[in-house]
């Protein structure tokens, strides 16, 4: 056995405690590493491996309050910062179930838990660097991605009786799968289950038959996996998905949840623990894995404003459903504080216009809490700027660049159907549908079930305004203004509703004869409220000012003085 294993190679240790990492140079220089750079974050050795390559990686899991081991060897990876021959090799001193599982879902090459001996940590680094170079063909395959090379290579090194036949034979089988070559990728799971079950060929195959709809085989499958392997979080998930299949929500709620508690780092994991909450109108479950998939990509490769918008805008939508006031409060505070933090902490806000989230958000709270013209009257404050994110063009001198897309105008929406205003929301739905990206799939729900909650809100409103519209061409105003009146109960901002209330206002307090003119004026003038200084359509905005100059000519000639 050689001791010299890291002999002219490049090492970077990342850790954050520098008794270990004295302990460990001290290793690797017994090991022949010459070679070694320290850093003492994750962030640290994203921009060491930006600036240089390294041939073997020792990195702790835990690193502080930034990035972990995990979400850096996720962002080696997705910025192809990692060579197909360099050793990832994750430390640490942790020992749980779910730290242990989520750092080899993340399949480094290695990983060690502290305390470990010189002998041991040479034998398991020879052991990868041996089956880096014999596989060699295979990761430079992967890494370039092409498929087919990748495919060819794993046969070549199968026919070899390599003793990385069976990994080979993993890899070759998650290729097919990957290209949707299902007769192939059978043909090899069923000859490597039929020689041993083996968990990643029983996992394999499962998601095979659930891909074609066999779900009930795929289930025998996956807990078989499972009674193998009680911590095989994989195996859960892919049996809940298969109970989803089935329409089975509450048993699918049950088996993700075991996933969840062994092993919560998985954003995919979370995303399907979201998708059956929101099945079973299980709001606790379903804002709190917004959270986690906002807290697991905050310092990762898959950091982007929208996972921190979505769970803010998850944690608003619970306070809306939520009966209870305490639960609705709750719900409230958490979305405040999240913005607050947001603002103090994150640095995916940059390149973002936040303030105009913020107020959006505040608006929708307004109205939760009852107070629809303070949330009118806040959204008139932005309204400009939402406009002016729906209108950006393609700058003509980057042709290849799309325009920024406006996130924001999508909580517009949501705030103005929450506070009634549906024909605005309608024309800014239109807007954004044409949008590539504007609508994000989790964003995209939200709209849907708001969409189906309002419904009949929105048809007893359309009802009312109908009728309220047909009283008054046949001149009976006192069922007019009834009618009126209702549907502003139903949509209290509606700004149609609002004018065609003033409008038959008007045409009775114009009646020499009505009795008790200054009542109706009084409502008369409230109502007014809802549309004065608010940003209008350009046909509301006329009608607005014609209904003014003769709501005041009124007022001069003092036809409802006591």
């Amino acid at each position: 056995m050689s001791y010299k294993t890291l002999e002219n190679l490049r090492v970077l240790i990342v850790d954050d405690q520098r008794p270990f990492q004295l302990l460990l140079k001290g290793i690797l220089y017994s090991m022949g590493a010459t070679n070694i750079a320290f850093v003492l974050t994750g962030e640290q050795a994203l921009w060491k491996c930006m600036h240089g390559s390294y041939d073997v990686l020792f990195v702790d899991y835990n690193l502080g309050s930034g990035k972990n081991g995990r979400q850096l060897l996720e962002d080696l990876r997705e910025k192809k910062l990692l060579h197909p021959a360099a050793v990832y090799m994750l430390v640490t001193g942790e020992n749980q179930v779910p730290m242990v599982v989520g750092a080899v879902e993340a399949e480094p090459d290695d990983y060690i838990i502290k305390p470990f001996s010189q002998s041991v940590l040479r034998t398991r680094l020879m052991k990868i660097q041996n089956k880096k170079k014999q596989l060699a063909p295979i990761y430079q395959a992967m890494f370039d991605e092409q498929p087919e090379l990748v495919i060819e290579a794993c046969k070549q090194e199968r026919e070899q009786a390599s003793r990385y036949h069976s990994l080979c034979g993993r890899i070759q089988a998650e290729t097919h799968l990957k290209l949707k070559q299902y007769q192939e990728a059978e043909a090899l799971l069923s000859e490597t289950l039929a020689f041993s079950r083996t968990n990643w060929a029983l996992l394999l195959q499962a998601r095979l038959c659930f891909e074609q709809e066999r779900y009930e085989e795929s289930l025998e499958l996956c807990d078989e996996a499972i009674d193998t392997n009680r911590y095989f979080a994989e195996a859960y998930d892919l049996k809940a998905r298969n109970l989803i299949a089935k329409g089975l929500m509450e048993e699918a709620m049950a088996v993700i949840s075991q996933a969840i508690v062994i092993s919560p780092f998985s954003v995919s994991r979370q995303n399907l623990l979201m998708d059956i909450a929101r099945e079973m109108d299980d709001l606790a479950n379903l804002v709190q894995a917004s959270k986690q998939i906002y807290e697991i990509t905050r310092r990762s490769a898959r950091q982007e404003v929208v996972h921190l918008l979505n769970y803010i805008r998850t944690v608003i939508d619970a306070a809306s459903r939520s009966e209870e006031l305490n639960q609705r409060n709750k719900y409230q505070q958490e979305a405040l504080f999240a913005i607050h933090r947001a603002k103090r902490e994150d640095t995916v806000i940059r390149d973002f216009d936040f303030d105009l989230f913020e107020t959006l958000c505040q608006a929708r709270l307004e109205s939760l809490s009852g107070q629809q013209y303070l949330a009118k009257k806040t959204f008139a404050t932005v309204s400009d700027r939402v406009a002016a994110q729906m209108d950006q063009e393609m700058d003509p001198d980057k042709p290849d660049e799309m325009p920024p897309v406006p996130h924001c105008a999508a909580d517009a929406v949501l705030l103005l159907n929450q506070i009634g205003e549906f024909e605005q929301a309608s024309a800014l739905v239109e807007k954004l549908q044409n949008l590539s990206g504007a609508i994000d799939p989790i964003l995209e729900k939200l709209f849907s079930e708001q969409q189906s909650r309002s419904l009949s809100r929105q048809a007893s409103f359309n009802e009312l305004n109908k009728q309220g519209i047909q009283f008054y061409k046949e001149s009976n105003y006192e069922q007019a203004l009834s009618c009126f009146e209702q549907a502003l109960e139903v949509a209290p901002m509606n700004t149609g509703s609002a004018l065609n209330y003033i409008q038959t206002a008007i045409q009775m307090m114009a009646d020499p004869k009505r009795k008790k003119p200054l009542e109706l004026a009084e409502k008369c003038r409230k109502t007014f409220r809802i549309v004065d200084n608010m940003p209008l359509p350009e046909h509301h905005r006329v009608r607005h000012q014609e209904l003014l100059q003769q709501f005041n000519k009124l007022k001069e000639e003092k036809r409802y003085s006591r």
